[in-house]
């Protein structure tokens, strides 16, 4: 939000409904108002994430009541400069994607009733948006941690109820589930779900790949199609350290036995890959960096790589990979769409052996 074009009373009024919100205060008409402002403006996006993400890293949200929640708010706007700098500008400033400090790419609210057989209160319903370019953390009503991959969205109840802990995930994720035998914790996927009561897992299922991934780091899963509620059919059960690749096109699975650490590394800044086609390399780096990149050539898609990256670049990539392997790249230029955006950038991969 460029606040030198927002008058003083609407840009007042905007921050005592922000107030309202974090400090969990908001009535139904304040979240609608709020929800309704975000959406108006990727700057209105930003500079509510940003007040968000401070308020959310310092204790403001576990202040005792008797400490006013408009002071500790404008304690939060001292801490971020006006106007805000956009995505173009840290893409600009940080060398390597994968160190960017987890920060919250979105936010949107729905709400609707549930029964949890004591009371009719009503459920909200988060969804956490990690943005191309970043990565997201968060803690969930259970105590459960999520950390969200590039380009990844979950979706979560402020509270559980009932006997299971549903959450739903577009992408990838990487879970440390809090221990409730009694209560199953579900990721539910667009086509399977993976249950579990207590254990270390990730999960990679984005909508325009037909191939799932599940890796266990710790306890044990149960990974079955969504629509299966019998259990019928269930996929496999996982032990630790066995990373399932599940076709839902094919309906082929494969499963690894194996360290499972390479399919988690991303949570930690790292890209690790082990005898992989450039094809699975250029999928993985264009879904993490937001990029389109098209390798051409016969045979090159199946060329095998072995490396690890940590803090490089997208370009230190590209480089590095030249160096080791009879590659080369190119960039396309970029023309502006007709809504005067540009269109996603696109990178070329070719061989350069002589035929």
């Amino acid at each position: 939000m460029k606040q030198e074009k927002m008058n003083s009373p609407e840009q007042d009024q905007i921050n005592a409904i922000i107030i309202a919100f974090l400090s969990g205060k908001a009535t139904d008409e304040d979240i609608t108002n709020l929800e309704d402002w975000v959406k108006l403006s990727t700057q209105n996006h930003e500079y509510y994430l940003q007040l968000k993400n401070i308020w959310e890293s310092s204790d403001n949200h576990f202040a005792p009541e008797d400490i006013s929640s408009e002071k500790a708010f404008q304690n939060v706007l001292n801490q971020i400069d006006i106007p805000k700098p956009g995505f173009w500008y840290y893409w600009q400033r940080i060398a390597a994607i994968l160190v960017i400090p987890l920060i919250v790419g979105g936010l949107v609210w729905s709400r609707f009733t549930v029964s949890n057989g004591k009371s009719d209160s009503p459920i909200v319903y988060n969804e956490v948006t990690a943005a191309y370019g970043t990565r997201s953390a968060l803690k969930l009503a259970d105590g459960s941690r999520v950390w969200l991959n590039s380009g990844s969205s979950l979706t979560y109840p402020d509270k559980f109820v009932n006997h299971k802990r549903i959450v739903k995930l577009k992408g990838e994720a990487y879970f440390e589930v809090h221990s409730d035998v009694s209560r199953p914790f579900i990721v539910e996927t667009k086509s399977m779900s993976v249950t579990a009561t207590g254990t270390k897992f990730n999960v990679q299922a984005f909508d325009k790949v037909n191939q799932i991934e599940v890796s266990l780091a710790s306890g044990k899963v149960l990974v079955k199609k969504l629509s299966d509620e019998n259990n019928r059919n269930s996929i496999t059960n996982l032990v630790p350290n066995q990373h399932l690749k599940y076709d839902t096109k094919t309906d082929q699975k494969e499963i690894d036995n194996e360290n499972v650490y390479r399919y988690i590394a991303w949570k930690d800044g790292k890209l690790i890959f082990r005898n992989e086609s450039l094809s699975e390399i250029a999928l993985k780096i264009s879904q993490l960096y937001n990029v389109e990149i098209i390798v051409q050539g016969k045979g090159l898609e199946d060329y095998k790589f072995r490396a690890t990256f940590q803090d490089e670049s997208l370009e230190e990539i590209l480089k590095l990979l030249k160096l080791t392997s009879p590659i080369d790249y190119r960039e396309i230029e970029r023309s502006p769409l007709p809504d005067g955006s540009f269109p996603k950038k696109k990178i070329i991969i070719f061989s350069t052996k002589q035929k």
